[in-house]
This record gives structure tokens, sequence and C-alpha cells, in this order.
């Protein structure tokens, strides 16, 4: 999946479960009012966010007004305007400065968190997830604990850490019960789902996506029901049912519209108007995606009107008309952060270099084309070296947390050894007899001990899983050779990178994974030159 869908993924994620996970402790937070209204949201936000907005709180009356700006804030969140979402939430967490109630305090820190990762601030949400997840865990609150679980799993898909979110986010749909609550699995199917789309595995996704479906028609929840259909169609069109796809789409686009969810509308337009590109019904796909412009412009949703301009100059650079393309790749760098979006950045530029071929400009396409090649090369080399980075600090955690359980091994079995001996000792005065049994006990115990050398020192010298020797053998060992070199002698050495092996571990899974390894070991182990150091690195 592109690297544009990013805010996607988020705010669908957001709509199809903040207003599912919180509901059963809603009871205890709300009073009854709020409580009803909250209710409400995942039918009809904005009747929810009228009824509010018609009846402001008390503001003599701290948490009543908190309760009130708690529950404007999911429904902003569930129409996907951030902006107004994140003010409620703020001016929520004004009125309770102590931070009780506590379960209403930790639920706003997980609505703030995903505001933050709709405005594209997840690192900013993090944090906050995390308390609240604290806070559940040392109070038992299942529903909040799953609640912290999923928002966390957004936030983790937001910055490009799938494998923890996956992890995070199937936690939390096993930890939910089968039937008889909102946080079901079925619920939470969806979430799980969006990830296995991020991660271009669309075919995992559908029997989520279709599970979620199944849940959210059956209890007629209409708005989550629109985003999960919106999902199962994305996953069906991605896998090659277009029609099968296309229809699941224009069913989301009907019940948004029926329902009043603008964004909804935006995003099924958004989705659908490549059909009709691709059918070559320009002028069709042309009105789908200005309105949709419309409707993320009444959200202030800079991230995908930067999409949609993308895509309406690609449309009109298609259709040959130079005025239109112009204008639309000027939007789309009109809401473009080249710091926080980089590949967007790189993206757009290659595509306004085309915008200025259509228009003639052909020195000036051909310079900033080469000035993206170049800057598309750093990112990715930069990308490159921080991955590696990560995987070193991992590989020397791993490594010295092995080495820490060694010493404390050996350390029970000195201990276990003092005990031995004072018993051999005070069975000593017993007689000849006693005398005899504690030699051969000494005997057997020197045997043992021996064994157990031998086995130590095979795990502090080799790999467990390949049997080679590992980084401290190899360099004890240059050592010792080093100091036998003659004048005219030199030691050589050869190091071996396994390309794309975490594509591997991502693919196959981590068995897979170790297989290879194996595998490696075995033929390097068979394939050195027989001088007397490589038989003493290989023995």
């Amino acid at each position: 999946m592109p690297a544009h869908y990013f805010l996607f993924i988020t705010s669908l994620c957001l709509l199809l479960f903040s207003p599912i996970s919180t509901a059963q402790s809603i009871n205890q937070v709300l009073s009854p009012e709020y409580e009803h209204l909250y209710t409400l949201i995942s039918d009809n936000p904005q009747h929810v966010v009228d009824e509010l907005l018609a009846n402001p709180p008390d503001k003599s009356q701290n948490e009543l007004a908190a309760q009130y700006h708690y529950t404007l804030s999911e429904a902003y969140l569930s129409l996907v305007y951030p902006q107004q979402a994140l003010e409620a939430a703020n001016e929520a967490l004004q009125l309770i400065p102590d931070k009780q109630p506590a379960a209403l305090y930790h639920l706003l820190l997980i609505t703030k968190a995903q505001i933050l990762d709709l405005k594209n601030q997840s690192r900013q949400g993090l944090p906050l997830v995390k308390q609240a997840l604290q806070w559940a865990e040392s109070n038992h609150n299942e529903s909040i604990i799953i609640n912290a679980l999923v928002a966390q799993g957004y936030l983790e898909i937001t910055m490009g850490n799938y494998m923890t979110a996956l992890n995070v986010l199937l936690r939390a749909y096993h930890m939910a019960p089968h039937n008889g609550s909102l946080n079901n699995k079925s619920a939470i199917a969806g979430s799980v789902a969006l990830v296995y789309e991020y991660r271009r595995e669309d075919q995992l996704a559908i029997p989520y996506f279709q599970e979620a479906v199944n849940y959210q028609r059956k209890n007629n929840n209409q708005v989550e029901l629109s985003i999960a259909l919106y999902g199962l169609g994305r996953a069906n069109k991605n896998t090659g049912n277009l029609e099968t796809g296309q229809k699941q789409l224009e069913e989301s686009l009907t019940i948004s519209r029926a329902i009043g969810d603008d964004q909804g509308v935006a995003y099924a337009l958004k989705e659908l108007a490549p059909l009709y590109i691709q059918s070559e019904d320009f002028e069709q796909a042309s009105i789908m995606l200005s309105e949709a412009v419309r409707l993320f412009s009444k959200s202030q949703n800079e991230f995908m009107l930067l999409d949609i301009h993308s895509s309406l100059t690609q449309l009109y650079l298609k259709m040959g008309d130079k005025p239109k393309s112009l204008r639309h790749i000027k939007l789309a760098n009109k809401y473009l952060d080249p710091d926080s979006m980089p590949i967007q950045a790189i993206s757009l530029a290659e595509l306004e270099s085309e915008v200025k071929a259509q228009q003639g400009f052909y020195q000036q396409a051909y310079a900033q084309l080469k000035g993206t090649i170049n800057k598309k090369q750093k990112l990715m080399s930069k990308r490159s070296a921080q991955k590696l980075h990560e995987l070193r600090v991992k590989f020397e955690s791993e490594a010295q947390a092995k080495e820490n359980s060694i010493l404390a091994k050996e350390n029970a079995e000195q201990k276990l050894m003092l005990i031995k001996e004072e018993q051999q000792n005070q069975r000593l005065m017993m007689g000849v007899f006693a005398t005899v049994s504690l030699v051969v006990l000494l005997i057997l115990a020197v045997i043992n001990n021996k064994k157990q050398q031998t086995k130590l020192y095979h795990l502090a010298n080799f790999d467990q899983l390949t049997g080679l020797p590992n980084r401290s053998h190899i360099m004890t060992l240059l050592r010792q050779i080093h100091a036998r070199l003659q004048p005219n002698q030199s030691i050589h050495l050869v190091m071996l990178d396994l390309d794309d092996f975490k594509q591997i571990n991502d693919r196959f899974g981590h068995d897979a994974g170790d297989q290879v390894l194996i595998q490696l070991g075995k033929n390097l182990s068979t394939s050195y030159h027989s001088t007397q150091f490589s038989r003493q690195i290989w023995r």
C-alpha cells in the first residue's frame, strides 16, 4: 500500500473502534444524559454534535462539563474532524486537573492519542496511550485495556512498526470474548484486518474484514458497517476481485450518504474514482474527486487534500488538460510539509516534473526529476542505516541477556557445589563406610562437573541455532593464532551479510528464518579452506 494511505488507515481504525471499545465502561464515568448521547455516536455522530452544541454544560460543574467535552470529542472523532475533536478533548482534560475520575481521565488520554494520530502526530500520542494502558492493567479494567491496545496498534501502524501493531492488536483480539460484549472479537476484527491490508496481505485481511462486516450488519451499527465494508471492498479490489470490491465500496458510499457521514462519503469516492479512471470515464472520476476535495476541506484533512489533488493532477494529465493539471499540482504543494512527509514530497516532485514536461518545460522537468532521484536515494540510504542501527541494538541487547543468563547458571552451580562439599565434610566423620561413599559421590560430582563445563563452554562459544562459533570465541582464536604467526604470515578474514533476511522472517515466519540460518551454517561449515586456522575456527 502506498505511503500516502498512512492517515487513511489511522482514521479508518479510529472510526471503526472508538465508539465501541469504551462502551462497557461508559456507564461508570458518564451521567445518564451523556451516556445516552455517547451510545448514539455509532449511528449518527452528526446528530450527537448538534445536540451537544445546542445544550452547552454548566461551567460551574467541572466533572459534568468534562463529560460533555469528552462526548463531543468522540463525536467529532467519529466524523473525522481532528481539530475540533482535539479542542474538545483538551477542554475536558483542563476541567479535571486532579485526574479524577481516573477512568474518564484515562479514556480522554486514549481519545487524545487517537486524535493526534489522525493529525499525523503519532509519536506525541504514544506516551498517552501507554500511560492509560498501564493504569488500566493496574486496575484490572479490561475494557480500557482493550481500548488502549487498539489505539496503540494504530499509532504503531502510522509510525511504520507493523509487526508491533499486529502483535498489539492480536493481543486485544484474543483478550476479547466471543459473544455477549461490545468488546468481542468480531468488533475488533476490522482493526486486525487493517494491519494485514497495510502490510499488503489483503488475502489475510479479508476474513477479518468479513467478520467485522457480519457483526456490524447484525447489530445495525451503520457507521461501523460502512467502514468495515470500505475495508472489505478495498481488500477485494486489491486482490483482483474488482466487481465484488466495487459493490462493497458502493454500499459503503450509500450508507455514508444516508447517515450524513461526509468523511465516509469522501473516502468512498476517493476509492471508487480510480475504477472509473480505469474504464476511462474521466468525467465521472473528476466529479467524484472534486466532491471528495470539498468534503475533506470541510474537515480540514490536509493530508487527504494533498492526496486528492495529486490524484486530480494525474487525472488531468491523462486527459491532456494542461491548465487543470497545473492548478491541482500547485494545490497539492500547498498542503505538503516536506519535513514530516519526505516520501510524499518525492512523489509530488516526480508528478510535478510530469506537469512541467506537459507544459513544454522539458529542461526544468529533467532537472527536477534528476534531483528527485538523488533525494530518493539519500532517503532510502538513511532509512536503511536507521534500520541497521535498530537491528544492531536489538542484537546486542539479546546477546547481553544471554550472557547474563549463562552467568546466573554458573553462580547457581557454584552455590550448589559448595553445599555438596559441606555435606561431604560432615559425612567424613561417620566412618570408613561413609568416607568410601563420599569418595564415590565426589568422583561422580567431578564427572558431572566436567560435563557441565563442556556444555557451558559450548554454550558460551558457539551459536545455539547454527552451531557456528560466536564472536567472542573467534576473537579468542584470532589472538591465539596471531601470537603464533611468523613475520611473513598474515590473517585474512571474510565477512558475509545475509541480504533481505528480515523479509524472510516477515513473509514466512521466524521458524523459516531459523531454517535459513541453520542451512547457511551447514554450508559455511563445509566450504572452508583446510588450513590449521580454519580447522580451529570450525571445530
